[in-house]
């Protein structure tokens, strides 16, 4: 007679605990995507920042020819976003002025696809005037986070959408060569 009064338990357990785990167990997992794909994503700024910081005008003496063009520098930044999809990146070259805070030349683009794509761009960076020891460069990206949870969530049929969740990118370096 025991058993007969237990019949049940065991969905209404599982209804009442299961489902929520598994919406927290999804949400952990797009947590930890997202701060993978910001740390990636840091990473690869901050590499194409050094290379760019390298490859100055006294780069260039001794024969080499070692200036570099927006697409060098957007294919450094690509090379080192792996996982990150580079058609949504969106990135802007700064070079500043001798103050070091006036931004003096900007150049923005999509790294990879869109109109003006930065891997296409044969446009010197940093450009002469700026591309001196000491002067200052930033390279700033912004991504845009689109999570997975919008699938699991109950509806009538109509898009979730969350709140827009951009990962930005950022690096200041100084042009050592």
């Amino acid at each position: 007679m025991q058993r007969r009064n237990q019949r049940g338990n065991a969905l209404l357990e599982f209804t009442l605990a299961g489902i929520p785990m598994l919406f927290v167990w999804l949400s952990i997992v797009q947590m930890a995507i997202g701060m993978w794909q910001y740390h990636t994503m840091q990473y690869a700024v901050k590499t194409a920042g050094t290379y760019a910081s390298l490859h100055g005008s006294d780069c260039a003496t001794g024969g080499n020819s070692c200036t570099v063009q927006v697409k060098d520098v957007a294919g450094v930044l690509q090379n080192y976003a792996i996982g990150i999809d580079p058609t949504a990146i969106t990135v802007t070259f700064n070079a500043m002025a001798s103050d070091h805070v006036t931004v003096a030349n900007t150049v923005t683009c999509q790294l990879s696809g869109g109109a003006s794509p930065c891997t296409s761009n044969t446009t010197q960076w940093p450009p002469t005037s700026y591309n001196t020891p000491g002067t200052d460069i930033e390279i700033k990206t912004e991504y845009q986070f689109k999570s997975a949870l919008a699938m699991v969530t109950p509806g009538s049929g109509q898009p979730v959408t969350f709140g827009t969740i951009w990962l930005p990118g950022f690096t200041h370096q100084t042009i050592v060569f």
